[in-house]
């Protein structure tokens, strides 16, 4: 079976329109669904009756799915078989945006986890020298590398809409790397208590966690070796040390003969 054109031509503005407007801010949704009652909050919908899997399913991913399929079926031919191709297609696509996802978002958290000591030994320099938190956030955020600088950013972000220093570091406290600091620096904020003590301290947690990694990544170095050593190493102990000797017993043995 052949699909026409206008067919084909609706079809790739449908996927377009959905991979590419955006959709409702699920956050802002979350966040307003937990502070007001249920009777009188966002109605969730399906939502609240899906699985959690399911619910684990970003937007994008969706659309990114849904587009994968449809080219599958158009590329295939329209028919039967390509459709359910196209079907097969959007689990798998899914599965391969979350496994790109998730390789950034590790990649992510490493650079912040190598970068956090330093900003926050500047933070507490600049702190000591008299620096206003706000002051020195907005110095750390031109001066630190990204992505440690976008965070920061998004925190200044708040500070300059009226927000205060509590209310800004807050927005960070679900951070994986800079959860810890921002929840003390909101409290500090909110109590009026010494924010470069906490940074110092902080700084020194982060240098060991980090050291601590590097000595699990060099002791790993030999474990992971061994496979590879064992391959190229055995084979050649074989070639060059079993086979000759070998090689020269059966040749004596048929001169023997």
């Amino acid at each position: 079976m052949t699909v026409s054109g206008p067919l084909i031509a609706g079809l790739a503005l449908g996927v377009a329109v959905i991979c590419f407007v955006p959709g409702p801010n699920r956050a802002a949704l979350r966040e307003l669904s937990l502070t007001q009652p249920p009777d009188r909050g966002v109605v969730l919908g399906w939502r609240s009756r899906a699985p959690a899997w399911l619910n684990q399913i970003s937007a994008m991913q969706w659309r990114f799915g849904l587009l994968a399929g449809a080219i599958s079926w158009l590329l295939l031919g329209q028919d039967s078989g390509a459709g359910v191709a196209g079907v097969l297609a959007i689990p798998l696509a899914i599965a391969l945006l979350r496994w790109l996802e998730a390789a950034s978002e590790r990649r992510k958290a490493k650079q912040l986890s190598a970068q956090l000591p330093g900003c926050l030994e500047l933070f507490a320099a600049a702190l000591d020298a008299g620096v206003p938190l706000r002051a020195a956030v907005r110095h750390i955020a031109a001066l630190a590398p990204e992505p440690s600088a976008g965070l920061l950013r998004g925190v200044l972000g708040h500070i300059e809409l009226g927000r205060s220093d509590a209310q800004a570091w807050t927005s960070l406290r679900d951070d994986q790397t800079w959860g810890p600091v921002a929840r003390d620096l909101a409290r500090c904020a909110a109590s009026g208590a010494a924010v470069a003590d906490v940074l110092e301290v902080h700084a020194a947690e982060a240098r060991m966690v980090r050291r601590a990694r590097r000595e699990m990544a060099a002791r790993a170095v030999g474990v992971r070796s061994v496979l590879p050593l064992v391959c190229c190493f055995l084979p050649a102990f074989v070639l060059v040390g079993v086979v000759p000797i070998v090689a020269a017993t059966l040749g004596t043995f048929t001169q023997l003969r």
